[in-house]
């Protein structure tokens, strides 16, 4: 029998995420790097957390490592036009949420505006045909037909979302071969994205709690492109 978390825990890992992008939207600028990125989010989820034992793990790349899908922060300079995608996954207390965003250096172009569309379509099919019972193997291929009508097909190598909460990464994940169903009273995460090796990279990611009719989704946090895009 799985071990069950409680959707409230999650909210409250989740109130670090939501401050983590906010410190990023408020303090990300070009010619900053991936740690000073970092450092923005320490300082947040250490202050939403504060005596409570917490931790964080999470990719933090930008410009063309974007492209690669995920890493830890480096050296790398931001510049004009980059991409930075911050996958963040925050312990507070025993419980673990698991959230992604990315952020656009700059008006993002045509063809980046066209993926994360296809992203966020993407992310709404997963949502649609999830509910207690479905098999975890059949989540992913609708939200690759979404890509692929889109003219995004290939673009996205790793799996559509897994199972959070006792632990940042847990099976049945959504995935070619992982054929256990969902049961009511999960959390899950659906993490579509759209990847141009070597160019540029996008992922965006919510929690879920798993229920008999669908999903809930447990974090009320835009996800509109402009939103993230930081003036330069």
């Amino acid at each position: 029998m799985r071990t069950k978390v409680r959707p409230e825990d999650v909210r409250r890992a989740l109130e670090a995420n939501r401050a983590a992008y906010e410190a990023l939207r408020a303090g990300l600028r070009v010619g900053m790097t991936e740690r000073e990125a970092y450092n923005l989010v320490k300082e947040a989820v250490d202050r939403v957390c504060g005596d409570e034992p917490h931790e964080f793990i999470g990719d933090f790349v930008g410009g063309a490592r974007t492209g690669s899908i995920e890493g830890p922060p480096t050296d790398y300079v931001f510049k004009p036009g980059d991409l930075f995608i911050l996958d963040l996954s925050v312990r507070r207390g025993e419980v673990w949420s698991d959230t992604c965003r990315t952020f656009f250096f700059g008006a993002p172009t045509e063809r980046q505006q066209a993926a994360y569309a296809a992203v966020l379509a993407c992310q709404d099919v997963g949502v649609a045909n999830m509910r207690a019972g479905v098999v975890a193997s059949s989540v992913r291929p609708p939200m690759m037909e979404v890509l692929a009508a889109r003219g995004f097909g290939g673009r996205m190598p790793h799996h559509g979302g897994h199972l959070v909460g006792p632990a940042p990464y847990l099976k049945p994940a959504f995935e070619d071969g992982c054929d256990e169903p969902v049961e009511a009273g999960d959390i899950c995460t659906l993490e579509p994205g759209v990847y141009m090796e070597g160019e540029w990279g996008m992922r965006v990611e919510n929690d879920y709690l798993v229920t008999e009719d669908g999903l809930e989704n447990l974090f009320d946090y835009p996800r509109d492109m402009e939103y993230f895009v930081i003036k330069v």
